[in-house]
């Protein structure tokens, strides 16, 4: 009886320090892409063949891009783009985390940039979050792997996440995303 006692103590002790200390979060942003690529997010490309897309495995959604042109041919040359929608300037302390794949790596694409609606890059996401993760030049085995939670700036502007493939006709590196979330307080 005492030790029941004691543990409901210890759980509203912490339940009470969990809500007057911590700070709630809101999730802004929580897409896998089972549904595709949802119409409130953008993509835009340099080639209408080399584009980020929708794709399912075995009921494993994400979105992909490669630029392979083929067996002993060079990258397609592209520049492709993955907006989020718009994050609120109003919102505060807000984090990214998403989840990365990568098949026959033979350099790294990926870049993630901070914009304002208008596409103007206003920050660039340190690629130390994430490069070390494009590292499988083998074919594909699935393997996400998912970055800490990464802090955003707090701007004036609203802004979007963007997801930037670039091959410069040499990097045909496969990319898939599976999750991205932005959550704020």
């Amino acid at each position: 009886m005492k030790m029941k006692l004691a543990n409901k103590i210890i759980f509203l002790s912490l339940l009470f320090f969990f809500i007057k200390f911590v700070p709630a979060q809101t999730v802004i942003i929580s897409e896998n892409f089972k549904n595709g690529i949802p119409k409130t997010w953008e993509v835009s490309s340099t080639s209408p063949y080399r584009t980020w897309e929708a794709k399912n495995y075995r009921d494993f959604h994400y979105v992909n891009i490669s630029a392979f042109g083929g067996r002993n041919k060079p990258a397609v040359d592209v520049v492709s783009s993955l907006y989020t929608p718009e994050i609120s300037d109003s919102l505060q302390a807000c984090k990214l985390k998403f989840s990365l794949a990568d098949a026959y790596s033979n350099g790294q694409p990926l870049s993630v940039y901070i914009t304002d609606n208008e596409k103007n890059i206003l920050k660039k996401i340190p690629e130390k979050h994430f490069t070390s993760f494009i590292n499988n030049p083998g074919k594909y085995d699935n393997r996400y792997d998912v970055t800490s939670w990464i802090d955003l700036p707090k701007l004036e502007i609203p802004y979007k996440i963007e997801f930037r493939y670039t091959s410069n006709k040499e990097v045909s590196t496969t990319i898939q995303l599976n999750e991205v979330d932005v959550w704020c307080q």
